[in-house]
């Protein structure tokens, strides 16, 4: 098993040092230099807290494999740290198969913060909860989104919620949709227009599609299936509701509304909406959603930047760079 903390960070590696540490090669990309026209590699590697990308000249993939470096296997890597264009440049100098045969690639992957059993059953719990059969007419709806979750419970608690962007890791999507219902919860205690079964459900299920737009590797590398890029995730989830919909009694009215959120929570055509918000609670997990993501973009920033530090750049899908402010550094130091 890898002491993640025995080895120097990418995060932490000097300008101008030699950084030799166990990595996962999360990928392998063959490229031919257009000015030597030879060809090279480029790396994406995982210390277990962030990825990077290193690039190697000279070799080819072939070349690699048959030393037993290939994607998703662990290795010993020599790394020279430059700089380029403002930011860190890696260079893989060698690069070969681990010689401590006890750590494996699950000891790289990133997970959420919090346990993925505890967080699907609080979501559970609270679309639970918020049960209404509507005076006995119809089933719940909230039965309709527990019966979708236990279908597919693996995939939405081993999915990542994006190939970059914002929850793009292991257990991603269910990390992004339990803090999306903790806050739809919260806002209905706020806000008495929303429906509280309607929301949760809403929030818990608006990414479900995500499960068939993205294969997630064991380590967390995700990537567009077929399916992902013919349809999309809000086409395909808002088409995975209907059909189960139709198993059982469910109020036609509530569950048109939730397709509808499904269909609309990225706000705007412009961004991937199928139809824009036509009630409180499509315009509700809208802004929830991307709260959501906006607040992970910060706290992925954060793990990196000093107390009293601006970010070198604007993050991507964000309008500005970012400052941390000093006082999170010392909280951050009584914590440990």
């Amino acid at each position: 098993m890898l002491n993640k903390n025995a080895y120097i960070k990418f995060t932490e590696a000097e300008l101008g040092s030699k950084l030799e540490r166990p990595v996962l090669v999360a990928a392998v990309a063959e490229n031919m230099s257009e000015k030597s026209n030879k060809p090279f590699i480029k790396f994406t590697l995982k210390d277990g807290f962030s990825d990077i990308t290193a690039i190697m000249f000279d070799m080819t993939a072939a070349v690699l494999a048959q030393n037993g470096i290939t994607p998703g296997c662990v290795a010993d890597a020599v790394l020279s740290v430059g700089e380029y264009q403002g930011a860190k440049n890696f260079k893989a100098l060698s690069i070969s198969p681990c010689r401590d045969t006890h750590i494996e690639p699950a000891d790289f992957t990133k997970l959420p913060p919090l346990g993925l059993e505890m967080m699907y059953d609080e979501i559970c719990s609270l679309i639970q909860n918020a049960s209404d059969d509507c005076g006995g007419k119809y089933a719940p709806l909230s039965g309709l989104a527990l019966k979708i979750l236990a279908e597919k419970k693996q995939e939405y608690m081993s999915s990542s919620a994006a190939v970059s962007m914002h929850h793009n890791l292991r257990g991603g999507l269910l990390y992004h949709s339990y803090r999306m219902v903790k806050a739809a919860d919260a806002l209905c205690g706020i806000y008495s227009v929303l429906n509280r079964e309607l929301m949760l459900c809403g929030t818990a299920l608006h990414d479900i599609g995500k499960i068939w737009e993205y294969a997630t590797t064991a380590t967390g590398e995700a990537s567009f299936t077929r399916e992902g890029v013919l349809y999309g995730h809000l086409y395909m989830g808002a088409e995975y509701v209907r059909s189960v919909a139709r198993t059982d009694n469910y109020d036609p009215e509530r569950v048109r509304m939730l397709v509808h959120m499904i269909l609309s929570h990225h706000g705007t055509q412009e961004w991937g909406a199928v139809s824009c918000p036509a009630t409180p609670e499509a315009f509700a997990l809208h802004y929830i959603d991307n709260i959501d993501a906006k607040i992970y973009m910060c706290e992925d920033a954060y793990e990196t930047l000093p107390g009293g530090g601006l970010t070198e750049k604007k993050p991507f899908g964000l309008d500005n760079r970012l400052y941390k402010p000093e006082y999170l550094e010392s909280m951050e130091e009584d914590k440990e």
